[in-house]
């Protein structure tokens, strides 16, 4: 016979917790998004000096692009160790290999000095900083589920796993404001070097951590399952292709406003200090959006607001390149904030809620973060290096391509959403109880 649910953790407990997820998800995040920054303005000329503007530009996308393949493999890795030996120990790894390969890209000589080895090493520090942060999503995702599991807001607390990546996109923003003047040369290497301030307490944080009851739940009950990341798959492939199909449209939403715009918007002629004004007004959307998720998925279902979401966004990106074309700073940042509040921050919150609550304990750190970074390798590695290859330096002449992208991935994930069943309601004891019955 199972056992009933485990003891509900206090609101102390939950806080502590929700604390410690964020502040190391922040740091990685801020980590992994001052690297996308530094691809659009700085790479080009410091690693790929003897290529054609075009072709820099391109090999530093496919540089950025490196570290979400490179997720997938982290994710497999933590996930199964994360299944196996328990979510704390992996989650203090995950934020040490990030931190340390970030600030080992900021002291990395350029071209210059290093020749033809610059380049080399810094796709091989970015594969690195992307296996770690592979770790991420199903770690936070799992331990925020599995200690509010029997919590009314539970929804609530299970969307604050990415609160970590909208409060680190919105750091990074800033640190980009800061040092715009600088940025393209010296200023790149100062952000990344600056996540060592954030790094120590984030592993204080995670060290306090402890396993799950349901975890260990199922730990005294010898019920985990022993290759976990293979196993996951014979189990629950298709939710693992459908989740990561949604979750593409928020992860190419957020490279294309936080990453692949800054040069597209340099191309239109705005200033690189008003394209960083307008980035970080728009990452308050996206704290406001994963705030608003939880309860708007208790109220509306999480279907529903997913619909309305990726509907919205894809609308709104019409108006939103012209408006980049007609130089209209205004209502560019307007726009630029709706797109990031719901095609970013509503489906930020919505992506942990919907893997924590399809996947049963003994695969939710696997299945919740291989689904998440698959994600990351159609959104945030293919959309970009669309975009660059059909969009060019020509933005007046091929400006549609844009719309076109957001169209697609929109269908995709609307497509998948049909297929993708309403959890709200579902207990996540009862998902452990299907899966051993």
């Amino acid at each position: 016979m199972p056992q009933g649910p485990a003891q509900e953790p206090d609101t102390r407990t939950l806080i502590i917790l929700a604390f410690s997820a964020t502040a190391g998800v922040l740091i990685e995040i801020y980590d992994f998004s001052i690297f996308g920054f530094a691809v659009a303005s700085a790479f080009s000329q410091t690693f790929f000096p003897t290529s054609t503007p075009g072709q820099a530009l391109l090999l530093s996308y496919l540089t950025y692009g490196a570290g979400y393949p490179a997720r997938l493999l982290g994710a497999f890795l933590f996930g199964h160790f994360g299944d196996r030996a328990g979510r704390k120990f992996t989650f203090l790894l995950s934020i040490l290999i990030v931190g340390g390969s970030t600030c080992a890209t900021g002291l990395l000589p350029g071209y210059a000095t290093l020749g033809v080895a610059a380049p080399v090493l810094l796709v091989l520090l970015r594969l690195v900083q992307g296996v770690g942060l592979g770790g991420e999503f199903g770690g936070a995702t799992s331990l925020l589920a599995e200690f509010a599991a029997t919590r009314r807001s539970r929804s609530f607390w299970i969307s604050l796993a990415n609160l970590g990546v909208a409060l680190g996109l919105m750091a990074s923003s800033a640190v980009f404001l800061m040092l715009h003047r600088t940025f393209a040369t010296t200023g790149w290497r100062i952000a990344m070097l600056l996540s060592a301030i954030i790094l120590v307490p984030a592993l204080v944080a995670r060290y306090k951590l402890s396993d799950s009851p349901l975890f260990e739940q199922l730990r005294r009950r010898d019920q985990l399952a022993r290759m976990p990341s293979l196993a996951v798959f014979r189990a629950h492939a298709i939710p693992i292709v459908l989740l990561a199909l949604l979750s593409a449209f928020q992860l190419m939403d957020a490279i294309v406003t936080g990453t692949y715009l800054v040069s597209f918007m340099s191309f239109a002629g705005i200033s690189l200090a008003t394209v960083a004004t307008i980035i970080l007004v728009s990452r308050i959307g996206d704290i406001l959006g994963v705030l608003l998720s939880g309860p708007l998925a208790d109220l509306f279902k999480r279907r529903t607001v997913a619909y309305f979401a990726i509907a919205a966004t894809s609308l709104l990106s019409y108006p939103f390149v012209l408006a980049i074309l007609g130089g209209r700073i205004r209502l560019v940042t307007v726009l630029q904030f709706l797109i990031v509040l719901f095609g970013v921050g509503l489906l930020h919150g919505l992506a942990p809620i919907l893997a924590a609550e399809t996947f049963p304990t003994k695969f939710r750190y696997s299945g919740s973060g291989i689904s998440f970074t698959l994600a990351g390798i159609l959104g945030g590695t293919i959309a970009p290096l669309l975009l660059v290859g059909l969009v060019g330096r020509d933005i007046h002449a091929n400006w549609y391509y844009i719309p076109i992208v957001y169209a697609c991935y929109g269908a995709a994930a609307m497509l998948a959403l049909l297929f993708i069943r309403e959890t709200r309601g579902v207990r996540l004891e009862d998902l452990d109880h299907a899966e051993s019955s």
